[in-house]
């Protein structure tokens, strides 16, 4: 790539889209050239080009090619890993003014939409037609569809309905070559050979454009009853959903947090926000549960269900896993209650944070939470380190945020020297580096903790064979190996 490309990769782009379309300078440039991932890296890209249907990508990804200019894909730029941000002149391919839903099949419970429709978007069209998309996180607001499966997102509610990868029925990629693919086509049986459409999912732009997705509904439950429970330890976290899971109840969501979470929440918020309880508790978490389809009212439903939860809650405080609880009666209740878990992200985000997102089997949470809590102390010790994350898949979000007389540069530089002893510990107790973030720029060095070398090598095999010349997101995920032409 050389100044003469880009400048003829300009002009080429410029008759294509227009000015209105194709951002080559100002201070956009850094806006939808990276996303929330806090690496320290200096955001780079040459342009950015918004197409609005699969032949303008087409027409991008050509001439990009021509021209010997990479592409980073870019969605809702909610991800925390830097897989949407450009560091080495790449254009960047922003997909938000792609954000039509363009068919809802309720005899299929299927829903096809553009890759910039928003995840709210999905829900609220899926809500109005009596249906449920169930993948639920807080970032639903700003966050793609197709960012959502590039990343192969989870959420709060993965233990009760599992992860994107489960609700993609059919995708429409664009590949490196220009070629579109048409996957899955919403058929419910294709035993024709490789599903090819599941490499794309959690692929993180480095395999293809996704222009389109498909995604499959379900019935929405017919109410659900959400809880707040004040927890003395990690141990009785894990004590306490086991009980829960145990007690016949459909459990849709299992969340967890630390007492600093709620109190950046709180500070977030104002002076005037209200603390959950009288008396901080060390850890809290949120518990939902699904009413039960039953030939009876919702509010006898509800009764019944509620009735099962408060008589498990209260073996949980005989048995010292619970100090205290409240009980949502009203669905503005729940959605404050809610609240409290959503607002994590945006309250810590601007203390800096540098974050990480690790999955760990089910019965080894509590161990490696104690693991992690020790090994801040030792290595860190001015810092302050929050949890939260999903209990139900094992997937915990760990955060140490900036101390506010600190540089974020020295503060990085420490993070840097402590995620080594961080992934490490992660591989100890079998668990993932990456639970739902993906790797991008932020995980790249750490992949091997948790993948084989022979997988690895299959993985820069499917990469060559989608994207020989490094077209598309190069330095994500494998690093240094994989570059931009």
């Amino acid at each position: 790539m050389t100044t003469d490309t880009v400048h003829a990769l300009m002009a080429a782009l410029l008759e294509l889209l227009g000015p209105e379309r194709l951002v080559t300078s100002g201070p956009d440039l850094a806006y939808y050239g990276s996303d929330r991932g806090q690496g320290g890296w200096e955001v780079r890209p040459s342009m950015i080009a918004f197409p609005e249907t699969t032949s303008e990508i087409q027409a991008i990804v050509r001439a990009c090619a021509e021209n010997g200019v990479a592409i980073v894909p870019s969605g809702g730029r909610t991800g925390l890993a830097g897989a949407a941000t450009a560091t080495r002149g790449e254009l960047v391919l922003s997909l938000s003014r792609m954000s039509r839903v363009l068919e809802l099949d309720r005899a299929a419970r299927t829903m096809r939409c553009q890759a910039g429709v928003t995840i709210e978007q999905v829900q609220t069209a899926a809500a109005a037609a009596g249906l449920l998309y169930p993948v639920d996180y807080a970032a639903k607001g700003s966050a793609h569809i197709a960012g959502s499966v590039a990343t192969n997102a989870g959420g709060v509610r993965v233990v009760r309905y599992g992860l994107t990868r489960d609700w993609i029925a059919g995708l429409r990629v664009v590949l490196a070559s220009s070629a579109v693919l048409e996957l899955g086509g919403g058929l419910v049986k294709n035993n024709t050979g490789y599903d090819l459409r599941q490499l794309f999912i959690g692929s993180e732009g480095t395999l293809g454009i996704i222009a389109e997705v498909t995604v499959k509904l379900c019935s929405p439950p017919s109410g659900t009853i959400v809880a707040l429970c004040a927890v003395p330890s990690d141990d009785a976290v894990l004590e306490l959903f086991a009980r829960v899971r145990r007690g016949r109840l459909t459990v849709s969501a299992f969340e967890c947090l630390d007492h600093g979470c709620i109190e950046r929440v709180l500070e977030h918020r104002g002076s005037d926000a209200a603390a959950p309880f009288a008396e901080p508790s060390p850890h809290y978490v949120l518990v939902e549960v699904e009413l039960p389809e039953a030939d009876e009212s919702e509010r006898e439903a509800r009764e019944r269900a509620q009735s099962r939860l408060v008589s498990l809650l209260g073996e949980a405080a005989e048995a010292g896993e619970i100090d205290d609880a409240q009980f949502a009666s009203t669905d503005a209740q729940a959605r404050a209650l809610w609240a409290l878990r959503e607002d994590i992200g945006e309250a810590l985000h601007r203390h800096h944070p540098h974050k990480a997102d690790v999955a760990l089997p089910i019965g080894r949470v509590a161990a490696f939470a104690h693991d992690w809590r020790r090994l801040v102390s030792a290595r860190l010790p001015d810092v302050e380190a929050l949890c939260f994350g999903h209990v139900g898949d094992g997937n915990l979000h760990l955060n140490l945020l900036c101390p506010a007389d600190a540089s974020h540069a020295e503060f990085l530089a420490r993070c840097h020297a402590y995620d080594r002893e961080l992934y490490a510990l992660v591989e100890r107790h079998a668990g993932s580096v990456s639970a739902e973030h993906g790797i991008g720029l932020l995980k790249r060095d750490y992949l091997h903790h948790t993948r084989s070398e022979p997988e690895l090598e299959l993985m820069r095999a499917i990469k060559a064979a989608f994207d020989p010349a490094g077209l598309l997101n190069p330095g994500k995920i494998f690093g240094e190996r994989e570059r931009a032409p």
